[in-house]
């Protein structure tokens, strides 16, 4: 997949053969154990030939920068964070929980929760069959959490949506398991699951933030890596 992910990139350009810098991430939680090893296992073939979509690509990995996945989402509104702040990313397999007091990530107060899309996505699907007995297609429920409505009958919309909206009550819910007070921090929400929060949540949006980017975290990796690549050839 990184592979497909650079030839991709490299199609925008019209250029195939190059030098790359990988930028990626972990889990907070992960990231202090298994960065060199992750970053061992990304270079392990420096040099790679291989064809993707009728093209050859002739690539040579220099090198590799990795960050805790949570924190680049945010790196560029650092200028906003002021006092105490908390981060949730929510993925499609997991949510991740940062503090970031005076705008420094604590990687003593990280967590990462088995409380991803997917588990929404699976709710949904199997209430569905035991209220109704049927069988829904997973780009419906998808269409549904997007946008709160679907080409479908009344009845299945509703039972989609409560199991949305108990979801994003269990997302609040673990949140004040790790001392989330709405009144004392503002929350930083990123990842595909700030969709559900805003369409099926009860929140004060004046507290609550939803980085709409879905390339958030993708583009932090990118801004840091450089900013990083920059200080090495001036030093």
């Amino acid at each position: 997949m990184t592979l497909m992910a650079v030839a991709r990139e490299l199609n925008i350009y019209g250029i195939q053969t190059a030098e790359i810098h990988l930028a990626a991430g972990l889990p907070l939680t992960w990231i202090r154990k298994q960065r060199e090893e992750f970053r061992s296992y990304l270079l392990h073939t420096p040099q790679v030939q291989y064809r993707f979509n009728g093209k050859e690509y002739n690539i040579h990995f220099v090198g590799c920068s990795l960050y805790p996945q949570e924190y680049p989402a945010i790196v560029s509104r650092l200028g906003d964070f002021k006092g105490t702040n908390l981060l949730a990313d929510i993925g499609n397999g997991t949510m991740n929980i940062l503090y970031i007091t005076n705008k420094k990530a604590m990687e003593s107060r990280c967590w990462t929760e088995k409380l991803g899309v997917n588990q929404c996505m699976i709710s949904a699907r199997n209430a569905i069959m035991d209220s109704f007995g049927v069988k829904i297609e997973d780009a419906t429920i998808e269409q549904v959490l997007r946008f709160r409505t679907a080409d479908i009958g009344k009845p299945y919309l509703d039972c989609i949506s409560a199991v949305a909206k108990q979801y994003v009550a269990d997302i609040f819910a673990t949140l004040r398991r790790y001392e989330y007070n709405p009144d004392l921090m503002r929350l930083y929400v990123v990842g595909g699951g700030g969709c559900l929060i805003r369409n099926f949540g009860v929140y004060d949006e004046n507290r609550v933030t939803i980085l709409d980017d879905i390339c958030a975290t993708a583009k932090g990796y990118e801004y840091l890596a450089h900013a990083s690549l920059r200080r090495k050839e001036q030093s």
